[in-house]
């Protein structure tokens, strides 16, 4: 098992990989891997799933190309922004990242496609932040197409921070799928004993669109 990154008492980072292939939507990218800043609170975690296929997706769809510049809400004392890359701009005054979380065992992008408006061609996708330390519990953020997606990007709905469900402090994105129009999201989330690195509270929860905002439904600890 690969070090996991440390959050405490300045236990040394494990030396970053080189590359790593990037599995979305049946493709490959390969992309350089983020200092240890850019991963801290990333443990060991079982497969993202998602609803993503290899057919060809609609006109009109949010896809992994649109997640890429996504917008994203104020997280991690960073301001409202668009991803580019995957990746918020540097932000003056504001140290740490913002970006589309990673699987780094499985080299997947914690993102799922399928109906959560009733109009189809949705999205959700995990975020992973810091403030230029450890990192912050992740949150899941959910897309619609939107008027404007081939050139501005999908329009967010809104989201959910997974710290305000479980209150874990590192809460990790293990698991995210969308059918039945909510967005299924799997998570870990730190106990009374565990350290604050490595979570091994497992929980769930589903996170509709209801019209107007995003909530959490059926949260609950999975034994």
């Amino acid at each position: 098992m690969n070090a996991i990154n440390s959050q405490l008492n300045g236990v040394e980072c494990p030396r970053p990989r080189k590359a790593l292939a990037i599995k979305v939507i049946g493709l490959l990218f390969a992309i350089p891997v983020a200092a240890c800043a850019h991963t801290a609170g990333i443990p060991k975690a079982a497969s993202t799933t998602s609803t993503t296929s290899t057919h060809a997706p609609a006109k009109g769809t949010v896809t992994f190309e649109y997640l890429q510049r996504a917008p994203v809400p104020a997280l991690c004392q960073h301001d409202p922004g668009q991803l580019r890359s995957g990746q918020l701009p540097p932000q003056d005054g504001h140290p740490g990242n913002v970006g589309i979380a990673l699987n780094y065992d499985t080299g997947a992008y914690k993102v799922a496609f399928g109906d959560l408006t009733g109009g189809g061609g949705d999205a959700a996708m995990a975020v992973h932040c810091n403030a230029g330390g450890v990192g912050w519990p992740e949150s899941v953020q959910l897309y619609t197409p939107g008027p404007q997606l081939d050139t501005v990007g999908p329009r967010l709905l809104g989201g959910v921070d997974l710290g305000d469900l479980s209150h874990g402090g590192s809460e990790i994105v293990t698991g995210l799928s969308v059918s039945d129009g909510v967005a299924h999201v799997a998570w870990t989330t730190t106990g009374p004993n565990d350290p604050a690195c490595c979570g091994t509270v497992k929980m769930a929860a589903d996170l509709r669109w209801d019209g107007s905002k995003v909530v959490a439904e059926n949260v609950h600890q999975v034994s």
